[in-house]
């Protein structure tokens, strides 16, 4: 056997598998397999056996052929796989493995990609070193369930006078040990998640408590000191904790199926009760991602169902922003506060909603201002599309498991965003407005010259792209379908309709469709 043998052997793959899709690996009986999951949720197929890919876990395969899914929008997989003949890992390997943020083993794969294909015996060398401190990482499972017991004690005593010394007892360790490990499994030193922890704490008290100090604050995540805590927390935040109270003032509570939120945060004011959809967004607590952190302690009311009243006036709100609702009004304990609530009709632009919550807070000038700023994005944005909007007419869909929706020319944020700021030239038969439900048949109909495709989850846009009367539309045979991702896009708001647009052009560049 030849030194480089012992490289060429192992294989490193990253594997990245989008939601609705599969990924089949044909892999021999003589092969062993070690999986680490970097992001995203899923499930593995294995002798018709079906177990679960969460985020951060590792998993041993010591049989053939498998086949990965994703359940999330993106699933990435890292694969280490060696031949059974040489093999010197398996007896290391455990039935469970420890669950290590990616933060503290993604570069130990990514260095292993990189150096699987050197063959000089210092490479094969530094590639074995990694392997094994790659088992060392992800094998400590004892210990990484004494920390996670401790991780629960700190959330739940936040009040308390909490030091590094008295948690590395509570998990019968070193202080130095207990450090360590507790930074291989958070991704950061135990007083750093401690802060952390208080701090999020903290906002969700002064967002819920009406008239809270500062200092009843401080108190109330364990800080003694109020001066050293408004330090801290400026530190973290940006802005002292009286600062932060302001966001508060008046506080505001959402009753809406729309984001306005995000108007609301747009304008400097963080609601004291909003929407989630919570099946939407599951993995960013109900709200799109740009969102998540900037509504941490706002109540996230489930929008999915009808609101419940007391839990909205529990948030004690001194106003309430309330849109038509698609499952009927309120009942009538709400509208006996009708000093506080402030009917808003449902508009047919964003800045429509900006315009009238600005006025409600007294934010006029604040929004004058984001309407400047999103105007010059979205000049910018123009400029840099002309090479794909200059030439052709664009049909807009979403396809969805069972219909086919084409968009009309106006009245819905995106369409106006497109055919009204973007230079997109919408195709004549489209409709005017809204959107309707189609056929494939009645696409290739339409014909048009370019297709975007929208919030289309993968499995429902491949199989449509795979049936015989695809081939067919102009935009398909002249490559001219674009299918960006798009899961987050909502421009109804100017924080989401910033994030849309710095995102877009790439999107459209790298968004090509290819079947």
């Amino acid at each position: 056997m030849q030194a480089n043998d012992l490289l060429t052997d192992y294989h490193v793959r990253l594997v990245k598998v989008r939601n609705g899709l599969s990924e089949v690996f044909e892999a021999t009986s003589k092969q062993n397999h070690l999986l680490y999951v970097s992001s995203g949720r899923g499930k593995f197929i294995l002798n018709n056996e079906v177990i679960a890919l969460e985020k951060y876990t590792s998993h041993y395969i010591d049989r053939g052929r498998f086949v990965v899914t994703a359940a999330t929008t993106l699933l990435c997989v890292y694969i280490l796989s060696w031949p059974k003949e040489r093999d010197m890992l398996s007896a290391y390997l455990l039935d469970s493995f420890a669950q290590i943020p990616s933060s503290q083993v993604i570069p130990i794969w990514e260095e292993l990609r990189r150096s699987q294909n050197e063959t000089s015996i210092s490479a094969i060398c530094h590639f074995q070193s990694l392997v094994w401190k790659l088992l060392a990482t992800i094998t400590d499972v004892a210990k990484m369930d004494q920390i996670e017991q401790v991780v629960h004690y700190i959330r739940t005593n936040l009040d308390s006078q909490i030091s590094i010394k008295d948690l590395a007892s509570k998990a019968s360790m070193s202080t130095v040990t207990f450090s360590r490990l507790f930074r291989k499994r958070m991704g950061c030193a135990p007083k750093e998640f401690l802060i952390e922890e208080r701090i999020k704490a903290a906002k969700k008290i002064m967002l819920q408590e009406k008239d809270v100090t500062a200092k009843e604050v401080a108190f109330q995540v364990g800080i003694q000191d109020e001066f050293y805590f408004s330090r801290l927390f400026k530190s973290k935040e940006g802005i002292p904790p009286t600062g932060y109270l302001k966001r508060v003032s008046p506080r505001v509570a959402v009753v809406s199926q729309l984001f306005l939120q995000d108007h609301l945060l747009a304008l400097g004011i963080q609601p004291v009760a909003a929407p989630s959809y919570p099946s939407v967004y599951p993995l960013t607590r109900g709200v799109p991602s740009y969102l998540e952190k900037e509504l941490y302690g706002t109540m996230l009311l489930n929008a999915e169902s009808p609101f419940q009243p007391l839990e909205i006036l529990s948030a004690q709100p001194e106003s309430i922003i309330k849109t038509p609702l698609h499952n009927g009004d309120l009942q009538r304990i709400l509208f006996s506060h009708q000093e506080k609530l402030h009917h808003l009709s449902l508009k047919t632009s964003w800045n429509q909603y900006l315009q009238e919550i600005a006025i409600l807070v007294g934010q006029e000038t604040r929004a004058e201002e984001i309407e400047k700023e999103i105007h010059q994005l979205e000049l910018k944005v123009r400029d840099e599309l002309c090479p794909i909007t200059k030439k052709g007419s664009w049909a807009v869909l979403w396809i969805r498991s069972k219909e086919i929706r084409l968009y009309g020319k106006e009245n819905h944020a995106v369409v106006d965003l497109l055919f009204q700021k973007l230079g997109f030239q919408p195709h004549p038969d489209i409709p005017s407005e809204g959107y309707k439900s189609i056929t494939l048949d009645e696409l290739v109909t339409l014909n048009p010259e370019k297709l975007l495709i929208l919030w289309s989850n993968e499995t429902d846009v491949w199989r449509l792209a795979h049936m015989p009367e695809w081939k067919l539309i102009r935009a398909v045979e002249t490559g001219e379908v674009y299918y960006p991702i798009s899961y987050e896009w909502d421009p109804w708001g100017p924080i989401g309709r910033k994030q849309l647009l710095l995102q877009f052009s790439d999107s459209m560049k790298q968004g090509k469709l290819k079947i």
